[in-house]
């Protein structure tokens, strides 16, 4: 009775604390990223910093691994008001900011040094584009290079043909990279790819490193083609209408913790495909170097199919500057050129 009476004399005279301020914009984000992954780490660091340097007033909350459905669900989402951001890579960023698509074709960077360089050049133009299509681009993250992995050696474009090749469902510019070399590619969803390997359905995998030791892919295959076959990138991404309801004060400072983080998270992701690579080796798979011939006439495919999606799945002046970058960069580098 004592201790009621105490709180009742408190609330009247008005000395109870009061109640935890709530936030006054919180942002949601979706993303493919499963719980524990680098990717949700770098935003649960986000999501820390954002709510200590706004002193509570922005919140970030974010849905992973897929629970929003996928990155075309996202978006659709993300344009009747439902989430107010995301982080894309593939289908969502090529609808995003189609351009950012000119660095994504195959056969086009043969370092992490020339992704940089042309990158840093493009950079302006794609949150440019990003801006028009009602985004703003909050930080760019890496992917990576996909290798071919394979149950059988594939060395050539011959190899490649008969080597029952998998082509994600809906990949535009590999489908006519495929088409270009007369490759006939067998159409798996990435959550059956493991089961297709398995069965035989099909025998040659394209993937990065990391992602191909975390969905257990490396253990199905025997060989790995040291051709760096496509560098792919993504980002998070929040509709500029969201941003427009975040406090101008507070605009900045977020822009610099996702700027930090996803620019951490692109070293933790080179290092982690170092890794990943020493991991394939530790189990045996064989790594298979491209005789010069057979890597020429990948480069030729390369070309034809760029002929095909320029203009189309990306602007020619995109495409343009990924070339003059490039070019300018090997130069000055005294490096040869092999870019489509």
């Amino acid at each position: 009775m004592k201790k009621c009476f105490a709180l009742l004399t408190c609330l009247a005279a008005g000395l109870v604390l009061p109640a935890v301020a709530q936030p006054k914009v919180t942002l949601k984000f979706a993303t493919l990223a499963p719980e524990g992954s680098a990717w949700m780490q770098a935003f649960d660091k986000a999501r820390q910093e954002v709510l200590e340097a706004t002193k509570g007033e922005v919140a970030l909350k974010v849905f992973p691994a897929g629970v929003l459905g996928e990155e075309k669900d996202v978006l659709f989402k993300v344009k009747v008001g439902q989430v107010d951001g995301g982080a894309f890579i593939g289908f969502g960023i090529g609808r995003i900011c189609p351009d950012a698509r000119a660095l994504m074709f195959p056969l086009i960077f043969n370092t992490y040094e020339e992704v940089d360089a042309v990158f840093a050049a493009l950079q302006p133009h794609l949150e440019e584009q990003c801006r028009a299509n009602g985004y703003v681009a909050l930080g760019w993250t890496e992917v990576g290079f996909s290798y071919l992995l394979s149950t059988k050696p594939v060395r050539t474009m011959a190899d490649l043909r008969a080597a029952k090749p998998w082509l994600t469902p809906g990949e535009e510019m590999l489908s006519e990279l495929f088409a270009a070399g007369k490759v006939n590619g067998i159409p798996v969803t990435v959550a059956d790819v493991l089961t297709a390997l398995q069965t035989g359905l099909i025998q040659t995998i394209y993937s990065p490193p990391l992602a191909a030791v975390a969905m257990q892919w490396h253990t199905r295959v025997r060989y790995r083609n040291d051709l760096r076959l496509v560098y792919s990138f993504g980002g998070v991404f929040l509709a500029e209408r969201a941003w427009n309801n975040v406090p101008e004060a507070h605009r900045t400072v977020i822009q610099d913790i996702f700027l930090r983080r996803t620019r951490e998270l692109t070293e933790q992701v080179r290092r982690s495909d170092a890794e990943a690579l020493r991991v394939l080796a530790g189990q045996g798979i064989e790594t298979l170097t491209s005789p010069p011939d057979a890597l020429q006439e990948f480069y030729a495919v390369s070309r034809e199919g760029m002929k095909k999606v320029e203009g189309r799945l990306f602007s020619t002046e995109a495409a343009d500057q990924v070339r003059r970058s490039l070019e300018s960069f090997r130069a000055a580098q005294g490096t040869g050129a092999h870019a489509p």
